[in-house]
């Protein structure tokens, strides 16, 4: 029983994640679609995200009021820290997933951007130095400051057009 559950628990993680990126691809390509014609597009985190951060914190929230519940020992304090930290992993995931958004406009040579922490920037194009496409996430360099955005995002696509569109210089 032991062998069956160290080769199958492997197994299914890449699955798993195989099937949330499939999903999130799917759901933004529609999204994108969607948004073909529109003068304001929204770049938000995949909905996935959302359940993801769910998922998370309700299974470790489980797991501290069982450990709570019934305690049989082998809840150390370094449990309890790791099993709290993780939770809150969830916490931050949603709150991320909740708040960020990017809103850009056709027809005009800004964007705004909403960060976690509520503020609302709005960024000129001709303020942006540069953006560097990593294999995650997007880095874009303003006189405003750094700011890193999920190539998951739903309507990545729009963002990159825009930035070429306004010549923003890309690093390779």
């Amino acid at each position: 029983m032991q062998i069956i559950i160290r080769i199958i628990i492997p197994a299914i993680i890449p699955i798993a994640l195989g099937i949330l990126l499939s999903n999130i691809d799917k759901s933004n390509s529609i999204e994108l679609f969607n948004n073909l014609t529109k003068e304001h597009i929204t770049i938000r985190m995949p909905k996935a995200y959302m359940w993801v951060g769910c998922l998370d914190i309700s299974f470790f929230a489980t797991c501290l009021v069982l450990m709570a519940c019934f305690p049989n020992g082998t809840a150390t304090p370094w449990v309890w820290v790791l099993f709290c930290l993780f939770a809150l992993l969830g916490v931050a995931i949603v709150w991320v997933t909740t708040i960020w958004k990017v809103e850009i406009f056709r027809h005009e040579d800004y964007f705004l951007l909403r960060t976690v922490t509520l503020r609302t920037r709005k960024i000129q194009y001709c303020e942006c130095i540069s953006f560097k496409l990593g294999a995650n996430s997007l880095t874009l360099k303003t006189s405003m400051g750094t700011f890193h955005i999920d190539c998951k995002a739903t309507n990545f696509e729009f963002l990159m057009a825009m930035l070429a569109q306004h010549k923003v210089k890309g690093i390779q």
